[in-house]
């Protein structure tokens, strides 16, 4: 063996693991291996339990809140709904005897208890003098005289009538119309009567108006123990912009609430558009969809389609009856107050717009006929019966109506467009189509 070979031999060490040549490191080896596992096996089962606990505060927390939102829905159901639902349960649950009218138009009913009414027209067509008239009956004497054009009043109930003016000056314009209120009611006219309560907003700015109208109303509540009946003259002043459909309905949402609430009767007076027979802006579509009355008054045309002295008062809207002929007036110079029209003032007139067959005397009725939809053979026969005239003049009138959109009024007090729905090989029919759909 060479000398290169023998120290080569000399150098050569085995490799031996340390456990063999350290039989202690191995141990600590092993022990830390264990002990790794064991921490990261207790670190798991710890995050375990965490996640668990975590789950239980969660579902439980989750089962307290649904419990607390339980118990709150049936706190607010028990204090805000439930006493409505009782009450109107209840009160169904008996025979209901329906209060008669308040007012009554020859010998039909016309004004209901807590309910809101209007009188709707044109400028100067006497829509304040119907209102005093009204009021006037509400607080007659046992002593009057009036003449109240078929007007007549529930004669065991009192009232208190409050007055409420928008437009005229407080030092001459409506004092007298109080002093007018008081005449004709058969009561000394110049001196105050404790259940006329004469108020005006003339002196408030438009933004006032109706807090004034509310706190007035809420006061009047606490003053009068007697069925109390308002009178707004007129409606469209007491809000800023009766074009503003937010405060119209504030307004109305309050009136609602007042005639729910409260032994109270509404009369409201409201000014028409030029032109058309449509109570004026959003304020008027409002008061139609909420009144159970609606009353208009205007001058019927005479020669020449120019206005005569007579006054048609005709409704528009009766929630609890249907609508009657129109009821015919005329201004009494001699009493500063409407009178009934003699029938040689009005016979002459309509008769002449019966041989005519005039769409007004169409228009006035055919909400009482177009409840529904109506097959032509139908409506052309019903309406020939009642105005004695030929079918080809209805159906040409029928059809200038249409043509012209001229106002229907539905028994629902919407004013509406009649529509003669026309197809060859289907019945032709006839229909009232709501003004605010067609458009």
């Amino acid at each position: 063996m060479g000398l290169l070979n023998y120290r080569i031999m000399l150098d050569f060490k085995p490799v031996v693991p340390p456990s063999i040549n350290n039989p202690l490191q191995h141990h600590h080896a092993t022990e830390k291996q264990l002990m790794q596992q064991h921490v990261a096996a207790d670190k798991q089962l710890h995050q375990q339990h965490v996640a668990t606990i975590k789950q239980q505060l969660s579902n439980a927390l989750a089962t307290t809140e649904q419990r607390m939102a339980t118990y709150v829905a049936n706190n607010i159901w028990a204090e805000k709904f439930k006493p409505i639902i009782d009450t109107i349960n209840q009160n169904s649950s008996k025979k209901i005897v329906r209060t008669p009218p308040i007012v009554k138009l020859n010998g039909e009913g016309l004004i209901w208890q807590r309910t809101i009414n209007i009188i709707q027209g044109k400028f100067g067509s006497h829509k304040s003098r119907l209102a005093e008239l009204i009021c006037s009956l509400l607080i007659r004497s046992n002593y009057c005289t009036t003449d109240f054009c078929g007007l007549t009043k529930e004669e065991f109930k009192e009232f208190s009538v409050a007055y409420v003016d928008t437009e005229r000056n407080t030092t001459e314009q409506f004092p007298l119309a109080i002093q007018q209120v008081r005449k004709l009611a058969g009561r000394d006219q110049y001196q105050p009567y404790d259940h006329l309560i004469p108020f005006s907003l003339i002196h408030y700015n438009r933004t006032e108006r109706l807090p004034a109208i509310k706190e007035f109303i809420e006061q009047l509540m606490h003053q009068c123990v007697r069925h109390k009946f308002v009178l707004l003259d007129v409606v469209t002043d007491c809000i800023k912009d009766f074009n503003n459909s937010s405060e119209s309905l504030e307004l109305f949402d309050f009136l609602n609430q007042l005639i729910n609430d409260h032994d109270i009767t509404l009369l409201l007076i409201i000014h028409e558009n030029p032109g058309t027979d449509k109570a004026r802006g959003h304020i008027g579509t409002e008061a139609a969809n909420k009144a159970s009355t609606i009353m208009q008054i205007g001058f019927e045309k005479g020669p020449n389609n120019r206005d005569s002295d007579v006054i048609a008062m005709k409704l528009l809207k009766l929630r609890n009856g249907k609508k009657p002929d129109p009821t015919y007036l005329y201004f009494d110079a001699a009493t500063h107050a409407l009178a009934p029209a003699s029938l040689e003032m009005v016979g002459e007139m309509i008769e002449d717009r019966r041989k005519k067959l005039d769409v007004r005397l169409l228009t006035d009725c055919l909400g009482n006929y177009l409840l529904e939809p109506k097959p032509q053979r139908e409506l052309i026969l019903e309406l020939t019966e009642k105005f004695s005239t030929h079918a080809n003049t209805v159906k040409g009138r029928l059809k200038e109506i249409a043509a012209n959109d001229l106002l229907i009024y539905s028994c629902a007090g919407l004013p509406c467009y009649l529509r003669i729905n026309s197809r060859p090989g289907i019945t032709t029919t006839y229909e009232l189509l709501e003004v605010e759909k067609a458009s």
